[in-house]
């Protein structure tokens, strides 16, 4: 007995659920500091001021032909500090398919927590860009090699986004190369998680020497998916204003080719048609927004009602219910399972394990990150010999209104 009367002790705090764990990351080409940042290794950011402490800033980039203070200071105008960027700087040698294993390093290093990995390209000096249908040839050729760091990230319980730097496209954007129907090697190719951005704030660009003036502004685009939850349009209208003209940021937007949002305007549908990233403008409100969230890939709905993920916030939502999915399931494995006298798992053992998936999705719903999710689990799945537990899970993601359409007339009354 305690002569306290009244005793209250302090509760365990069990895992956070503030926020959604998201950390995001960089590779990018520059140039080593002796003492303060070398190529290769892994930096942590979460602030502009860290990357100035690396002697990365506006000087840094200025005396080294490169955009590596540009892409991380626009990374944290949209994203906020105190978000977690993870960087990793390689030399101006390497071009982006080139990048593979170092992506694989900052996917590990920073322990398998980045959602959205941006890739940007800073070659050196005597660089030429090589046009292959319509984009910048090293770019092309390196999408069907981040669609194969993202499966393999996957297949190591990572799963994350790639977003691509679209340098230097093509002047003639009707010869531009239809992401939504790649062919690599006479093979149709999908790449659903690689999203390739080839929109640039036209007005800094204009201030950089040689190649430089051809640079899309994938920091920009990064920072704005961390902006928001990630079941949301980076092109949100109400939200993702690009421009802000005291800071004398994104007054004029434009492409990777260095043209003006006015100059390419009449072609711009037929590049949204074909999967690419870029700003865009409304009449009547002032500023630039992202048009979309396209991924590489055709727009496919089955016979079943299975859709893919053609737009990185169903890419999103497919990484996110997996690992939490996964997390969720994980303290059951290797834990006794009481079977049926056939070998079969009972209906309330059944039902227990078709609990912890929709409580997963029920958590997430509640959060407006998805409308809907079913689990189900197969009792016919083999514990005795296979010891593997079969489970089909079905999302279904929250939509997005993309246009309005409308009719109006005039009345007499």
């Amino acid at each position: 007995m305690s002569l306290r009367g009244v005793t209250i002790k302090e509760g365990q705090i069990g895992a956070n659920v503030i926020g959604d764990g998201r950390e995001f990351g960089l590779i990018t080409n520059g140039v080593a500091i002796a003492g303060k940042v070398s190529l290769g290794s892994v930096y942590t950011l979460r602030r502009v001021s860290d990357a100035t402490a690396l002697g990365i800033d506006s000087n840094y980039d200025a005396s080294n032909g490169v955009q590596v203070y540009r892409h991380i200071s626009e990374f944290f105008r949209r994203a906020g500090e105190g978000q977690k960027l993870h960087i990793l700087l390689v030399a101006q040698t390497k071009k982006p398919g080139e990048m593979v294993d170092d992506a694989k390093t900052l996917a590990v290093e920073s322990g398998g927590v980045i959602s959205d990995m941006a890739l940007a390209f800073n070659p050196a000096a005597d660089y030429e860009d090589t046009l292959l249908d319509g984009i910048n040839a090293d770019i092309k050729a390196a999408i069907p090699l981040l669609q194969g760091f993202a499966d393999w990230c996957d297949e190591k319980d990572m799963p994350l986004h790639v977003i691509l730097e679209g340098r230097s496209i093509g002047d003639m954007l009707s010869a531009c190369v239809d992401l939504r129907g790649l062919v690599i090697s006479e093979q149709p190719f999908d790449a659903e998680k690689v999203t390739l951005v080839v929109g640039q704030d036209w007005a800094y660009a204009d201030t950089l020497p040689g190649h430089g003036k051809k640079f899309a502004d994938v920091g920009t685009f990064l920072g704005v998916v961390a902006s928001m939850p990630w079941n949301r349009n980076p092109g949100e209208v109400e939200t993702q204003n690009l421009t802000d003209s005291q800071l004398g940021v994104w007054t004029i937007g434009g492409l990777s080719n260095h043209k003006k949002y006015s100059e390419v305007f009449s072609e711009l549908e037929t590049l949204n048609d074909k999967g690419y990233v870029f700003p865009i403008r409304y009449q009547g409100i002032a500023g630039y927004w992202w048009n979309d969230g396209h991924c590489c890939v055709e727009i496919v709905n089955d016979a079943a009602g299975n859709m893919n993920q053609h737009t990185i916030y169903y890419s999103h939502t497919m990484d996110m219910c997996k690992r939490q999915l996964r997390l969720t399931y994980l303290p059951e494995v290797k834990k006794p399972v009481s079977l049926d006298d056939d070998g079969k798992l009972p209906q309330s053992v059944a039902g227990y394990f078709n609990a912890i998936g929709d409580g997963v999705f029920d958590s997430l719903a509640s959060q407006a990150l998805i409308s809907d999710g079913e689990t189900n689990v197969d009792t016919d799945s083999d514990l005795l010999l296979e010891k593997v537990l079969n489970i089909d899970f079905a999302v279904i993601p929250t939509g997005c209104v993309n246009e309005i359409k409308g009719t109006i007339n005039l009345k007499n009354q």
